[in-house]
Order: structure tokens, then sequence, then C-alpha cells
């Protein structure tokens, strides 16, 4: 019988050469514990992978796709971080004109309110300066002017004054004015415009032209877009007419800082019996008769200007009858009327307090002040308010006191809130401003002193 060939087989390639065999077998004989071999890669790691191999080109183009998306986003982020203000943190560039400067963000950005040194725009602007330690006035003419106090929630544009948002800040350097503020104040002649993103603000000024020639547009400033304190509302426009010429006095009248002049002295705020008012001066004698009177400077020329102002008017028949007292003169007058109606059998208690409706105890004078006067006149033997109200220097007072800076101190209407009985006789020097406002609010000066 013939021998059954064995069947053949296709001889397959051993995928890895005698070399590669004998380097596996003899790691695999090395290997103590099998378990930890690396596990092989995961089904969908090596799909990814042998797709990328095959596909080298797909791979790339969808890594820089995705590259691309990352710094899209990144971009986005940075870009919306800056429109809502989210990187605002980073310093200010203010822009004069063709002048730049630069602000650190601390300094010009306080209590999250945005703020614009007026010096430097001021400067800029060609506005003149005045002002004490804690005021500053801005003036492009008489009648066009802002006006600030330190951490004050009121400023003044032309004579009225507002309600500003956040107060100015005032100091030896600097006078920082709330962004919003001036840029809504300035009606014409300035040009604003702030960049939220960028935190710049430019600020020029803007012109006209005519015949082909540009000219700088006047620089002017409004209230319309704020809110006016009530007490003087009636105030704003009004205009100083003068008999005689002031311009000698108008800086005493109408001080660049009225602060000194607006103290408060009454039964609720004494002054301690060593006080004495500074830089004090002498009334001219043709306006006191005999006697010598001080007043404190301001107050002095300013009441200097309205007599000349009454005499030039025909009221010669009025002089001064009292001015400064010291708190030892102010002790004696007291002690006097005192006595005078305990002599005619009051009791001290009820003598005081008689007196107290016309007269002040030692330190509540508005007199040991310097800032106040008594009127009377040549046919008057005492003071009473019968006499001087039909004078016709009471009448020219009650018209024309408040352009020279003097008040109505204790007004017939206001004797609960003023502590004495009305005196038709007694002026107090305030400043023409504050004299304006009292004057054409009818309040008095405890009520005005509360409002500002």
């Amino acid at each position: 019988m013939k021998k059954q060939d064995t069947p053949s087989f296709e001889k397959k390639e051993n995928p890895l050469s005698a070399e590669e065999m004998d380097i596996l077998r003899s790691r695999t004989k090395n290997i103590g514990d099998r378990s930890k071999i690396p596990p092989p890669e995961k089904k969908n790691q090596s799909k990814a992978v042998k797709l990328a191999k095959k596909n080298k080109s797909s791979a790339v183009v969808i890594s820089v796709i995705a590259v691309a998306f990352v710094l899209v986003v990144a971009l986005l982020a940075v870009y919306l971080s800056e429109s809502l203000g989210l990187n605002s943190k980073k310093n200010y560039t203010f822009t004069f004109g063709k002048e730049q400067v630069k602000e650190k963000y601390e300094d010009i950005v306080i209590n999250d309110v945005l703020y614009v040194d007026m010096a430097k725009l001021a400067s800029f602007s060609d506005m003149s300066v005045s002002g004490g330690a804690d005021t500053r006035k801005y003036l492009v003419s008489e009648d066009q002017y802002l006006k600030f106090t330190n951490a004050d929630e009121y400023a003044v544009i032309n004579g009225a004054k507002v309600v500003i948002e956040s107060p100015a800040i005032i100091n030896t350097e600097k006078c920082l004015v709330p962004y919003q503020f001036i840029s809504k104040a300035v009606s014409t002649g300035l040009s604003f415009k702030h960049d939220q993103r960028k935190n710049t603000v430019e600020i020029n000024r803007t012109t006209y032209t005519v015949d082909g020639e540009k000219f700088k547009e006047d620089i002017t400033f409004s209230h319309e877009k704020f809110q006016i304190a009530q007490a003087i509302q009636s105030t704003v426009g009004v205009k100083y007419e003068y008999n005689t010429d002031v311009s000698n006095f108008l800086a005493y009248i109408d001080p660049e800082d009225a602060t000194p002049y607006l103290l408060l002295v009454n039964p609720e705020n004494p002054l301690d019996g060593s006080f004495v008012p500074e830089n004090m001066s002498a009334i001219p004698s043709k306006y006191t008769g005999k006697e010598t009177y001080m007043l404190v400077g301001c107050a002095e020329r300013a009441l200097t200007a309205m007599m000349q102002a009454m005499y030039a008017d025909g009221i010669s028949a009025v002089y001064v009858t009292s001015a400064y007292r010291s708190y030892t003169y102010q002790y004696n007058l007291f002690e006097g009327y005192v006595k005078n109606k305990i002599s005619v059998g009051m009791s001290r208690e009820a003598a005081e307090a008689e007196v107290l409706k016309t007269s002040a105890r030692p330190g509540t004078s508005e007199h040991q002040s310097g800032l106040c006067v008594d009127f009377m006149t040549t046919s008057m033997t005492t003071l009473n308010n019968e006499d001087f109200e039909r004078s016709r220097a009471f009448e020219w007072l009650s018209q024309n006191a408040y352009k020279y800076g003097y008040i109505l101190r204790y007004p017939e209407e206001k004797k609960a809130e003023v502590f004495y009985d009305y005196e038709s006789w007694h002026f107090r020097f305030v400043g023409r401003e504050a004299a304006t406002e009292i004057y054409f609010s009818g309040l008095c000066l405890e009520e005005y002193l509360a409002l500002i």
C-alpha cells in the first residue's frame, strides 16, 4: 500500500525575528509577579493611535483646530473682562488736548468713583483759580465759575449750590472732582470722552469756524443737570447792582474762603472766655460817632463799603452803636441788665429769663465774634424795633445788606430758631454768597448752616 502523503500546510512567517524572540523570552523569564506587567493599551486609545498613524494629515488639522479654539476662548475672556470693567485696575491716562497725564488707578478712582484733577483741567483750559486751604474756585468769567469745598456734599455752579454725587477731595496739591460731575457741569467749550475699557479720558477744547478760521468756543457752566439745594433755588441768576464803586472792597465782601465768617454763636454754641478774634480793624469813626469799634477785617471792609453806599443814597443819619465785645464786657453788660430787673422786684431767675430775650450770657453773644454790628439813627435814644423799623436806614438795609455780605441776624419770625427776640438793628457778616442765599431763601443762620 502506498504510503499516504502527510497533508501540507502553508508555513507562516514568525512576526518576530529569532533575536527579538530571545529578548522577549529573557524578559518574561525574569518577571516574578506577572500582575505588575503594565496592562495593554485600551481599545479606544489603540484605535485612535492607529487612526492617527494612518491619517497623519487629519491629526495635524485637528490639533491646530484645538489650539486655535483655546486661543479664541482666552482672547474672548480678556475682551469681556476689559469691556465689563473686570480688568480696570490698570492705571488711567488723561489727555488734555495734546498733553497726556498718567495717573495711578488708586489715586484717581476712589470708592469706585472716577475723579479728575481740576488743577490740571484749569491749567489746560485757562481758568483762573482761587481759594483757601480746603476750598477752590475756578473762574472763566465773573459769572461763570465752579466752587468746591473739601468733603462737602454740595458744589456751586455760577452761584447755584447743587448736590454733588461724591464730595470733592482738596489738599495743597490737588483738587479732585468726580468726572461725572465736571463732564455734566461744563455746558460749552470742552468735550469729554471716557473709555472704560482702556481706562482713558480725553478732554478737548471745542471750536467753531468763521470764514474758514477756527476759534475756541467760550467755556460756560450750567446747573440744569443737577439737583439744586432747596434753600437757595431762588438765588440762581442774582445780579448785584451797586450805587458806588465797590471794586476795592469786593474781595472782602465776597471772600474766597467764607468759612471763618460762618461761625455760629448762640446758647448752644458758646465761645470760650479766652476767645478773641484775629485780624480786627477799627470801623472808621465817621460811621461810629466818637467811639471806636472793632470788627474782623473782611467784616469791617464790607461794612465800610455798605456805609458809603447808604451815605451816597442820602441816608447819613445812621451809625454803628456796637460791634466787637469782649467776654468780660458782655459779662458786665448782662449782669447790669439783670440787676436792673432785680431792683424793680424781680427774682434773679425771673430777671435772667427776661434779660435773655434780648441780651446774651457771656460767651453766647455774637458780638464776641467780631462779625456783627448794631445800628442806630440820630433820632433814636435807645435801641427799639419800632423806631429803627421806621427809619430809611432799616428800609435800605433790608433791601441791600446782602449785597455786602450782611444779614438781619434775628428775624421776627425766627425767634425759636435763633434763641432771641426780634432785633431790627442787629446785622451780621457772613460773606456775600451766604448772605444772598439766606436773604432769598428766608432762612435764618441756624437753618442755613444745618443745610450746608
